[in-house]
């Protein structure tokens, strides 16, 4: 990933930075567009995307340093030598997103997830072009794997988008739904491709494993909480079912 694409004088273009930049702007343009279609506020939108996108760095190079500190350890200024120690963590930009998200928010005191719904689809959508990218520049069928269940993903997301809310079962006896459920599956999602990316690549590790397995299961339990359902009219219509087959 740190192979040159081209030059300019002295000044190097790294295939990792170019697709950094390029599935940013995706995805900036996806959640932008989204965002308008909601009617959010021109200024406000903008400025998520410049708060996250600074917090989507931080967050991903710190990551990346500590799940690298013998890289990092004996000189921490490296860390910010992305061109001579490419990386960042996908969970870290991740985190970063959302805590950027949060800073806007506060200050127009919105929702966060009616927010964070959009900004999963602009993560899905960046990360689409950034497989896609990777399979380019490495040919690795492994790749074209991941950046094929991402892309059906993402289409299925951006779909439900704007039905999930008259969706029955997602919205209970409430007479509206609530947002969260592409937040919820789209944690779900980064769980299991975050499994499958083990799998492919034969890094198979107890806390990588532990990870995605945590990633999807919170995010169907988010999406539950977030549903008009509860647990006590869920376990009433079970026993209904069953006793009405008897």
């Amino acid at each position: 990933m740190t192979e040159s694409v081209f030059r300019l004088k002295d000044i190097f273009v790294y295939g990792f930075g170019l697709l950094t930049v390029f599935s940013f702007l995706w995805g900036s343009f996806v959640f932008y567009k989204k965002a308008i279609e909601s009617h959010f506020e021109d200024m406000n939108i903008l400025d998520a995307i410049v708060i996250s996108a600074f917090w989507a760095f931080i967050g991903g190079r710190i990551v990346f340093g500590i799940l690298n500190w013998g890289t990092f350890a004996s000189h921490l200024p490296r860390i910010f030598l992305i061109t001579d120690y490419p990386g960042i963590d996908r969970w870290g930009a991740v985190m970063g997103i959302a805590f950027g998200i949060g800073l806007t928010i506060r200050k127009i005191k919105a929702h966060f997830l009616d927010w964070f719904d959009l900004a999963c689809l602009g993560i899905l959508g960046g990360e689409t072009i950034f497989l896609t990218g990777l399979l380019v520049l490495t040919r690795s069928f492994n790749y074209l794997i991941l950046a094929i269940l991402e892309l059906a993903f993402f289409s299925l997301f951006w779909q439900m988008e704007d039905k999930y809310r008259t969706y029955g079962w997602y919205r209970g006896k409430r007479n509206s739904a609530r947002s969260g459920l592409i937040s919820g599956f789209a944690i779900s999602f980064w769980g299991i491709s975050s499994g499958l990316q083990q799998i492919l690549f034969k890094e198979i590790r107890n806390g990588g494993v532990l990870w995605a397995g945590l990633l999807l299961v919170g995010g169907l339990i988010l999406v539950y909480i977030r549903s008009g359902r509860t647990v006590a009219e869920d376990i009433k219509n079970i026993f209904k079912s069953k006793n009405g087959r008897k």
